[in-house]
């Protein structure tokens, strides 16, 4: 008996072979990385705001959908695909600022990277204040009066 020649569709290979030469780029813009980061820290217990970015509780409410990049700087090395991340927080006083810390870059680096592919190379967070929820409620009160008799 005498096998028949197999014949196969080169065609999937063919295809790979050519997406195989295509230049390839993919770049995030900073913003994008401080979207990330900001939405992911207000998930985070004891984290009252972010310089800039008032969170309306502590259950990941924005108030007044404020811009969740406010207050987070990034540094971006698309080279090497790598994200540098500084912020002012206000964190709930009574809490344990090095697990709220050690939580926020946990969940940080892991969001930053299942969107983008980028890895955290720091995160650098400065406690510029530490408020009970009441008094940071009365403050928030206070500043968006403000805000509503200025305009």
């Amino acid at each position: 008996m005498v096998d028949a020649p197999v014949r196969t569709n080169n065609r999937s290979a063919d295809n790979k072979a050519s997406n195989d030469r295509v230049n390839k780029d993919l770049a995030y813009d900073e913003n994008v990385i401080a979207k990330i980061t900001g939405k992911t820290i207000c998930d985070i217990p004891g984290v009252l705001s972010v310089k800039g970015n008032v969170i309306e509780n502590i259950s990941d409410r924005f108030s007044n959908n404020d811009d969740p990049t406010k207050g987070i700087k990034v540094d971006l090395n698309n080279d090497d695909n790598t994200a540098n991340l500084e912020m002012d927080t206000t964190l709930e006083y009574g809490k344990n600022a090095p697990k709220i810390f050690d939580e926020a870059t946990n969940k940080i680096q892991e969001a930053v990277h299942s969107m983008t592919g980028y890895n955290v190379a720091s995160i650098k967070m400065t406690v510029k204040d530490m408020m009970t929820k009441r008094e940071w409620e009365e403050q928030n009160n206070k500043n968006k009066e403000d805000n509503n008799n200025a305009n």
